[in-house]
C-alpha cells in the first residue's frame, strides 16, 4: 500500500510522529508521500524524507494559503531536493473566498500557473487541489501538457472523463466510505483502475470505521477495500495496481 497524500508534516502529529510512521509501516504501508501546503510544511516534508527512505516529499502552496504566494521562491529552492517527487498541492479553491471573490480567483490562478511552470522546469508531476472551481481549473490546465493527479476527488463522472482525457490520475480518500460519498460510486465504476491512486489526506477525512479519530496513513486500507468492493475486485488486485500506479507517477 502507498498513501499518496498525507500531511504527517502538520502539527497534528508533532507529539507522536515516530509512532505513527512505525505503526503505518507495520500495518503494511510501503511508502508515504508527504504533501506540502506552504513553505514551512514543505520544508518539514523534505526534512522528514531525508531521514527515511520510505517517505517522499512534495512542495507547494495550497490555494487557501494565498498569502504565502510571495514566498514562492523558497518553494522553488526546496524543489531542487532529490527527495521531492512532485509539486503541490496546488490548484483552485473558491470555497472560502468571501467578499474578495474576483481578486481571490485571480491570485489563485496566478499561483497555480507558477506551480505549473515549476513542475515543467523540474520535470515533476503536480498534485492538484480542486474545490468549487472545476471549470476554471480545467480551462487553465487543459493545454499545459503536464502530468498531474486530482487529489481527494469529489467531482462527477463528466469531469472525471475530461481529466482522464488530459492524462491525469484521480486519487480517492476516505470520503468514498462516507454516506455522502455515494455520488463517487459511479465515478469509481467508470474510472479505469490504472488511472486510480489512493490516499488518506491525513490527519483529515478518516474513513469508516474510524470517523471521529485522527486519520493516519495506514487507514488507506479502507479506501482500497471500498474501491475493491465497488469494482468487484479483490483487495490485493486494487492494492497492487494502485501502488504500481503511484510508483510510476511519482518515480519512486
Amino acid at each position: 500500500m502507498i498513501d499518496t497524500h498525507a500531511h504527517l508534516n502538520f502539527y497534528h502529529f508533532q507529539n507522536d510522529i515516530d509512532e505513527v510512521i512505525e505503526k503505518s509501516f507495520a500495518k503494511g504501508l510501503e511508502d508515504i508521500i508527504l504533501v506540502g501546503t506552504n513553505v514551512e510544511t514543505s520544508k518539514i516534508a523534505v526534512e522528514m524524507a531525508e531521514k527515511n527512505e520510505k517517505l517522499f516529499a512534495t512542495v507547494g502552496v495550497h490555494p487557501q494559503e494565498i498569502d504565502e504566494a510571495k514566498e514562492f521562491p523558497k518553494i522553488e529552492a526546496l524543489a531542487n531536493n532529490k527527495n521531492v517527487v512532485a509539486i503541490g498541492e496546488t490548484g483552485l479553491d473558491y470555497y472560502r473566498l468571501g467578499e474578495n471573490l474576483e481578486e481571490g480567483k485571480r491570485a489563485q490562478k496566478e499561483l497555480l500557473l507558477s506551480h505549473i511552470k515549476l513542475a515543467k522546469d523540474r520535470d515533476l508531476p503536480l498534485i492538484f487541489h480542486n474545490r468549487d472551481s472545476h471549470e476554471d481549473f480545467y480551462q487553465i490546465v487543459k493545454d499545459k501538457d503536464v502530468r498531474g493527479v486530482i487529489h481527494c476527488y469529489t467531482g462527477n463522472v463528466d469531469f472525471a472523463k475530461k481529466i482522464l482525457d488530459l492524462g491525469f490520475m484521480i486519487s480517492f480518500t476516505g470520503i468514498i466510505t462516507f454516506d455522502r460519498g455515494e455520488n463517487l460510486i459511479e465515478v469509481i465504476k467508470k474510472v479505469p483502475l490504472e488511472k486510480i491512486m489512493v490516499e488518506t489526506d491525513a490527519p483529515y477525512l478518516s474513513p469508516v470505521p474510524y470517523r471521529g479519530k485522527r486519520c493516519e496513513p495506514w487507514m488507506v486500507k479502507e479506501v482500497i477495500q471500498k474501491i475493491a468492493d465497488i469494482k468487484e475486485l479483490t483487495f490485493r488486485e486494487v492494492e497492487e495496481k494502485t501502488s504500481s500506479n503511484a510508483k510510476v507517477f511519482f518515480g519512486i
